[in-house]
Order: structure tokens, then C-alpha cells, then sequence
């Protein structure tokens, strides 16, 4: 299987202008290509392939000096970039967009790549990066298939690398399995009475963003103070980020250790986001990277997951009984049935619903769950 390692580049001054060089030339390439490209469809109606644009890319490249002081893979990809940006146009993407020498800068390179030590040889140049002992170890012993160079917002320089591994081990089968229910008060209400709660990154940080943004609006453009500004503004976002990532790690390596089939809802998130009243706090809650992560754990793993309909009543429906009400206000946080008399955390009675949906089987009595944080270890009222 292919495994993703991202290491931090510690480049001297030399390694930075070949970064930079190759970070210019991929960006002056694409934008020409996709110039090229609209141009031949505007006025003559002609489309072009990738690979044919690559080979009149090589062309250019033997006239423009500086051209030829970059690996020629990594201003041919750009061309191949291009043609790929269209075709996922043609999918449902938006419209591909020229590039601005204005923050995040990357380009892709394939061959005559290694790693030694804890360093990585690129066009003769042996660039120090630093990553943990493990992933040091996996990069000098396994085959690199492509490494992207990138450098952030904040001016720090990655190399993200693409490897070839074994998979890894299967983990012990269980009989557990667990229906999850992603809300904006809890972050995660499983149905086993779990509940992770929402940290909300971005909302408590977004006093400290405002002060910045406020000075950064009144700096001159083009001046050392608002780039300084621009970087720390930069930072804080890439922290939100980091916080986000290693908590829902840490969440999904929880719900895949412990269950066999994990069943979810099927969210529309883009459509969630378009009211205005929540879609802040929808996109600080990120239910999206939550569900990727568990995707590919459970493939890892060898555990199941399980979506149901997006259109499935969870939370009006009673997982006593299984009457389903006609309307449930988002105020009432407490599930009382008409039917059976039945009260229940609203979440809780949305995730054993859940549950029972993916597998057709309940398995553990409503009486017997009380609502825990497995972070604090302490029961919710």
C-alpha cells in the first residue's frame, strides 16, 4: 500500500533559491499552460491533451535559461497538472485558477530522489529534514515514489513524501459495534454513551485572529510590518489546524480500536453550511476530516464501516420503541417519547438509532447508558 509522510525542510540559503527556482518555474508553467489551453478553445475550439502540451512545454524550456536550471519532470507535471484540474472541472470541481506567487507554493518530483540519514537528496542538493526516529527509519528503507515539495503560508518549507509499504496488521476482531452521532455542542455522542466533546479551535481563537487582522487591515502594502502580520495570521490558522488534527487522531484511533462496525450518517456538508447561522460553527466542528480519518483507519485495520441513508429520521425516531415524531424542535435536547414514555438524551437517542439502522440489530439496553467523556471521566447530566 502507499503510505504519506509530510517532514519539516531545514534548506540553507543555497537549497532555498533551488526550491524557490523550481517553485517559480512550476507556477510560470501552469499559468502558461492554462492560458494555452483556454486561448486554443476560445478561438479555434481545439483541445489539447497534457501530454501534448508537456512536449511543447520541453520545447520552451531549451529557450528560457532559467528554465533549464529546474528539473525538466517538474515543469513538465505542470502541463499534466493542468490537464487534470480541467478533468476534475468536468467532474464537479470548480474552474481551474491561475496561480499567485502569494502564499502556498509546491511542485511534485519523481525521479532520482532518496533519503540518507535524515537527509533527502534532490537535484544534488541533500536537504536536512527532521521527523520522528520510525518515520526516519521508514524513509531510508522504503521506496519513493514521488515527493512534493511545498512551502506554506508561514514560509516554512515540507517535502511530502510518497511511499510504498506494507500493510499494516489487522487489528483482533470484535463483537462491538457503535453508532455515531456528529453534533456542534458534542463533537462525537457514540452509542455506547461516549461523548467527545467539541473544542472549538477556531471560535475560542478568533478573539486573537481579529486583534491581527485589525492591525494587519491598517499596514501599507508592500511593507515589512504587514508581511510580518500576514506570516503571524498564518501561524495561528496552521495552529488551529495541528490542534484539530491531532485530537480527531486521537478520537478515531479510540472508535477504531475498540469496535468491529462503525456505522455513520451520511452528511451533506455543503449544503449544511449554507445557513448562515450555523455555518461557522459547522466548519469549526470539521465532521468532515472526523470521517476521512475513520475511513481510512477502518480500511487499515480491517474494521467495517457502515453509512446510512442521509434522509433517515435518527433523531425523531424513538430507539425505545421506534415511533418517530412528526416535529423536534433543535431546543429540546431531551428525547421524550409519546409512545412509550421514553426520555433520552437527544444525541444519544440519535446515535442508537444510528446504530440499530446500520446493523438491524440493537444490542444494548437504552436503561443501561449513561453519557461519559472518555477525556474528563466524568458522567454528563
Amino acid at each position: 500500500m502507499n503510505k504519506r509522510i509530510k517532514v519539516r525542510l531545514y534548506p540553507t540559503v543555497k537549497q532555498k533559491k533551488v526550491l524557490e527556482n523550481h517553485f517559480n518555474a512550476f507556477r510560470y508553467i501552469y499559468n502558461l499552460s492554462l492560458e494555452y489551453k483556454q486561448t486554443l478553445w476560445q478561438q479555434w475550439k481545439i483541445t489539447k491533451s497534457g501530454y501534448d502540451i508537456a512536449k511543447e512545454v520541453l520545447e520552451i524550456r531549451k529557450e528560457v535559461p532559467w528554465l533549464l536550471e529546474c528539473k525538466a519532470e517538474c515543469v513538465r507535471e505542470a502541463a499534466y497538472q493542468v490537464d487534470k484540474s480541467f478533468k476534475n472541472f468536468f467532474n464537479g470541481s470548480g474552474y481551474p485558477k491561475f496561480k499567485s506567487k502569494r502564499g502556498e507554493q509546491y511542485f511534485h518530483a519523481y525521479q532520482s530522489i532518496n533519503c540518507k540519514g535524515s537527509r533527502l537528496t534532490f537535484y544534488k542538493q541533500k536537504i536536512k529534514f527532521k521527523t520522528s526516529e520510525n518515520y526516519v527509519e521508514l524513509l531510508n528503507t522504503s521506496k519513493v515514489k514521488q515527493v512534493t515539495f511545498k512551502r506554506d503560508s508561514c514560509g516554512d518549507y515540507w517535502a511530502i513524501f510518497l511511499i510504498g509499504v506494507r500493510e499494516p496488521e489487522k487489528l483482533p476482531k470484535s463483537n462491538n459495534s457503535v453508532g455515531i452521532d456528529l453534533g456542534i455542542k458534542d463533537l462525537v455522542i457514540t452509542s455506547q454513551g461516549v461523548v467527545y466533546e467539541n473544542k472549538k479551535y477556531f471560535t475560542n481563537t478568533q478573539r486573537k485572529l481579529k486583534r491581527l487582522q485589525r492591525k494587519f487591515s491598517k499596514t501599507k502594502k508592500g511593507g515589512k510590518n504587514r508581511e510580518k502580520l500576514r506570516k503571524k495570521i498564518a501561524k495561528v490558522y496552521r495552529k488551529i489546524t495541528r490542534q484539530r488534527e491531532h485530537y480527531y487522531h486521537s478520537i478515531s484511533n479510540d472508535i477504531i480500536r475498540e469496535n468491529q462496525t462503525i456505522v455513520l450518517e451520511t452528511l451533506r456538508i455543503k449544503n449544511m453550511v449554507k445557513n448562515r447561522k450555523l455555518a461557522k460553527s459547522i466548519s469549526d466542528a470539521s465532521w468532515g476530516t472526523l470521517i476521512r480519518m475513520l475511513e481510512y483507519k477502518s480500511k487499515w485495520y480491517g474494521r467495517e464501516l457502515i453509512r446510512i441513508d442521509t434522509f433517515y429520521p435518527s433523531s425523531k425516531t424513538c430507539s425505545g420503541c421506534g415511533s418517530v415524531k412528526e416535529e423536534l424542535k433543535l431546543s429540546e435536547r431531551t428525547y421524550k417519547c409519546d409512545s412509550c414514555g421514553l426520555e433520552i438524551d437527544r444525541d444519544l437517542n440519535a446515535s442508537i438509532n444510528i446504530r440499530n439502522a446500520g446493523i438491524k440489530i440493537p444490542e444494548v439496553p437504552v436503561e443501561e447508558l449513561t453519557l461519559v467523556s472518555p477525556l474528563k471521566q466524568e458522567v454528563i447530566d
